[in-house]
């Protein structure tokens, strides 16, 4: 019967993750767009975009990418061809098999507690008297219906890539206190995780250091061969690691660095306050970027801990296929989360329970660290699923709470079906409501609009606002463009010897027939045989030939041929 509810929580979160999988989230985002073609170009060339063999950073549009996505893009896209799904199907697969992995973690935590400080049994046999089986099902189950994670596993959001192989190598560290192979296992994948995105950059070596420390006599207990293989490997994936942020990496990360504008205010906010009579010393002391960051830092990071983000507003962003307004928790899960609470100050925190804890509180530090509305799911997703299996446990603490109730049976059933109800009304939100909010954030009809330009004017001089946001990206996804033929154009585009941040920051850059920039209609509104597209407000009083639209009817993007009407 176990085995069977395994396989339901799987099915289900894997039906949660790849069902119209080419349509939800709706649009399509430069960043997929560039992951999709850099596999592709990989694939055809073993070089990236821009004519890198096998790159260890992926410069993309200037943002320096990590790359474990693309790499691990290829497969499908040798399968399935350059295209929307094939492009997804990776962060939605590692989306599933995130949830096993957070199943095994569960119960190798669960296993470690005996009996359960405040019940009578063991917590497996707590939660099989009402009928739900083992802790580490309760887990598995949260993450396999959780918003948040199901959100970030369908698109091609490299972010969440750090769900799946940061818990799986915190598990094989744990068995490899008992078998040392383990060990090496581990390390293989916390390496990896490393390039998977920027926070479990910074996440991921804080975690391996925290067991280290509280494992230190179990890690060196009987040091042998496999210790000696998994520090070789380590000591490789740290080089790797500090040559990327030698070339290039360290770019992106400094650019959203909360210090970056921390550096501005300070100054502002010195000048403000030697005007009205503060010495220069004093001002200085009290109004510099580390002060500022810090302030900045302390406010953003109790905000990934609050009910406005849990459970009301959730995302300030729906970049990344999120519904903002929405929280990254369901409200039933506040009871859960209540009990967890109550958890950590009754129960005997054992070492394992401390590691879990540690990843849980130390996650949102990379989000808190960078500039933005706050907010940023996709920074401080790596929290999952510590959360899950945290929730897990104070479930726990609820069933002992309501244990003597007279009307228990009446709680659950209740409880049960609010569930339901509240998880319904989720998937009608993202799948019939989200559409409508998010369309814009994702850039819908980018790649419907490079579609139609590689179908309908192939033959002709196409002139791309830079507007559209990484626009070379999506004709180059669009037209499956051959990436030698690409990697040649991409030479030319010098945004960096310019002083510019992004690619389509520079007036002009062309792509074979396409040339990207602004929309002169003075210069070229006369000439035969040109094709432009661009937003609405750039052809003002112009009829367009054709145009794209949002889910909700508003026109996205406008095509307009020459001469124009």
């Amino acid at each position: 019967m176990k085995r069977y509810l395994l396989a339901v929580i799987l099915l289900l979160g894997l039906l949660l993750r790849v069902t119209s999988l080419d349509k939800y989230p709706v649009g399509f985002t430069p960043d997929e767009s560039s992951f999709g073609y850099d596999a592709y170009s990989l694939l055809k060339t073993g070089k990236d975009q821009w004519g890198k063999s096998f790159p260890l950073t992926l410069e993309s549009a200037g943002d320096f990418k990590s790359p474990l996505y693309a790499y691990l893009t290829i497969p499908s896209i040798g399968l399935l061809g350059l295209n929307k799904v094939a492009t997804r199907l990776p962060n939605a697969l590692s989306g599933t098999l995130a949830i096993y992995v957070t199943f095994l973690l569960t119960r190798l935590v669960s296993k470690s507690y005996g009996k359960y400080l405040g019940l009578s049994e063991t917590p497996s046999k707590a939660l099989k008297n009402i009928g739900i089986g083992n802790i580490e099902y309760v887990a598995a189950f949260l993450l396999a219906i959780s918003p948040w994670h199901i959100m970030m596993s369908r698109g091609a959001f490299e972010a969440n890539l750090t769900t799946f192989f940061l818990p799986l190598a915190i598990y094989l560290f744990l068995k490899g206190l008992n078998n040392p192979k383990y060990f090496t296992y581990s390390v293989i994948l916390a390496g990896l995780n490393i390039f998977s995105y920027h926070s479990a950059k910074l996440i991921t070596p804080l975690v391996f250091i925290f067991a280290l420390v509280i494992f230190r006599k179990e890690v060196f207990r009987n040091f042998g061969k496999y210790h000696k293989i998994s520090i070789f490997i380590a000591l490789i994936f740290a080089a790797a690691f500090f040559w990327t942020l030698m070339s290039g990496s360290s770019t992106r990360i400094l650019d959203v660095s909360i210090f970056k504008l921390s550096l501005m205010e300070a100054s502002s906010e010195r000048i403000k306050a030697i005007n009205m009579g503060m010495d220069p010393f004093t001002g200085r002391l009290f109004f510099n970027k580390f002060v500022m960051g810090l302030r900045h830092f302390t406010a953003n990071y109790v905000s990934y801990f609050s009910p406005q983000y849990y459970f009301f507003q959730g995302p300030a962003e729906a970049t990344y296929g999120m519904i903002p307004g929405r929280g990254v928790l369901y409200w039933f899960e506040l009871p859960l989360l209540l009990g967890f609470f109550l958890f950590i100050t009754k129960a005997r925190v054992n070492k394992l329970f401390k590691l879990i804890l540690f990843w849980f509180f130390i996650a949102p530090i990379p989000a808190a660290l960078s500039l933005g509305p706050g907010y940023a799911a996709n920074r401080a997703v790596i929290q999952l699923p510590s959360i899950q299996i945290l929730l897990a446990f104070g479930l726990l603490q609820v069933v002992n709470y309501i244990a003597d109730f007279k009307y228990k049976k009446l709680v659950y059933v209740s409880y049960i079906f609010a569930s339901t109800l509240i998880f319904i009304y989720f998937l009608l939100d993202y799948f019939l409501v989200s559409p409508q909010k998010s369309s814009k954030d994702m850039l819908y009809g980018s790649l419907k609009a490079a579609q139609w330009l590689n179908t309908n004017a192939q033959s002709k001089q196409i002139i791309v606002s830079r507007t559209l946001s990484e626009p070379n990206i999506f004709i180059a996804f669009a037209n499956r463009m051959e990436p030698s033929s690409y990697q040649k154009y991409a030479k030319e585009w010098n945004y960096r010897k310019l002083g510019l941040g992004w690619v389509d920051q520079m007036p002009k850059w062309e792509l074979e027939n396409y040339v990207f920039g602004d929309i002169d209609l003075l210069k070229y509104g006369k000439e035969e045989g040109i094709v432009m597209a661009g937003k609405p407000e750039e052809f003002k009083n112009i009829i367009p030939d054709h145009v794209i639209y949002y889910p909700n009817g508003d026109p996205a993007i406008y095509i307009v041929q020459t001469p124009l009407k």
